[in-house]
């Protein structure tokens, strides 16, 4: 049942560990670097994010209480007017939250699994514990996030996103006095002119494929909604064909937009990772890497790419020779 907070501001809810399917890290999962959607805000401890559920904007703040292994997620949302505070809005945020955050996923039998058959992968478990592939739950913009993620920073491709939002997001203010940006429609992005784009945003070459992928999906020539019904060979060669998508943005909205987590982007980190602990400094290609990441851990490649890339980013590993080298 959800419960006010600052009665006419919001209201607020928990979700107990026992309805999470093993460990969560919210802070990890959050700061990972994932493609789903910007970045959350982070605040005072928590994170926070907006979400539109049944046509209505929510802002709601993230907090994590506990460890990995025994905690609750304390969820103080705020909507626009006091006719969204109702029980349904306070059930569809929390399946919102257990969906994005990945919740369900059996991260126990991950761990125990891969613990017994991969000793590089395990020696991340003990560090990332309780980190969750994210899932979008708004293909297009899980698409553009993507996009703007090729060759790209988190860091960067995080703030094109949030000056995009800014300069052609819809403006929802809130009952606290507040105020936010939603992202674009397509809509909007396809009337704009790349320059424009381009010179507000800082995202550079991106913006013309972004503006291009825009019209396509507005024009009815790609829709990507529907691409989670194809198998992987197929959604993978329609990705392919669009402006500004390579094997790398193709696997990460495969990955986090459409939730195929048989997918597993391969960048620099990650060729980098697969060629040193893996395969023995052999050559291979990054198509070879994806290929070898799905052959080895199949409907888990998601979860592992994600454990050796964000191990990799922000410990560097690859670099300092903490892991050693294990036979393929």
């Amino acid at each position: 049942m959800a419960r006010p907070f600052a009665a006419t501001h919001g209201f607020s809810l928990t979700i107990p560990a026992d309805l999470v399917n093993g460990p969560f890290s919210l802070s990890e999962t959050i700061l990972s670097g994932q493609t789903s959607k910007p970045e959350w805000v982070g605040n005072d401890g928590g994170f926070t994010d907006v979400e539109v559920l049944d046509d209505t904007p929510i802002k709601y703040t993230l907090s994590h209480v506990g460890d990995a292994d025994i905690f609750s997620l304390d969820v103080q949302a705020i909507a626009c007017d006091e006719s969204s505070q109702s029980e349904e809005i306070s059930a569809n945020l929390k399946n919102h939250v257990m969906k994005v955050l990945g919740l369900r996923d059996d991260l126990k039998f991950f761990y125990r699994k891969f613990s017994e058959e991969d000793r590089v992968l395990s020696e991340t478990f003990r560090n990332l514990r309780g980190l969750r592939l994210m899932c979008g739950t708004d293909p297009f913009r899980t698409l553009i996030c993507s996009i703007l993620s090729q060759n790209n920073s988190v860091r960067l491709w995080n703030r094109s996103a949030r000056l995009m939002m800014k300069h052609y997001g819809r403006m929802v203010n809130f009952m606290d006095g507040s105020h936010e940006f939603l992202f674009p429609t397509p809509e909007t992005l396809a009337r704009l002119n790349p320059r424009e784009l381009k010179s507000r945003t800082s995202m550079g070459y991106r913006a013309k494929p972004v503006v291009t992928v825009s019209r396509m999906v507005v024009n009815g020539e790609f829709d990507p909604s529907r691409l989670a019904h194809e198998s992987y060979e197929n959604a993978k060669a329609m990705l392919l064909e669009l402006p500004g998508v390579g094997p790398k943005v193709a696997d990460c909205f495969l990955l986090y937009g459409a939730g195929r987590q048989d997918a597993a982007p391969v960048d620099v980190w990650i060729h980098r990772i697969v060629s040193k602990l893996y395969l023995r400094g052999r050559k291979a290609s990054r198509a070879q890497t994806s290929a070898f990441l799905r052959e080895r851990f199949r409907d888990w490649a998601g979860y592992a790419q994600l454990y050796l890339f964000d191990y990799a980013r922000r410990k560097k590993f690859w670099r300092s020779g903490r892991i050693k080298r294990v036979n393929g």
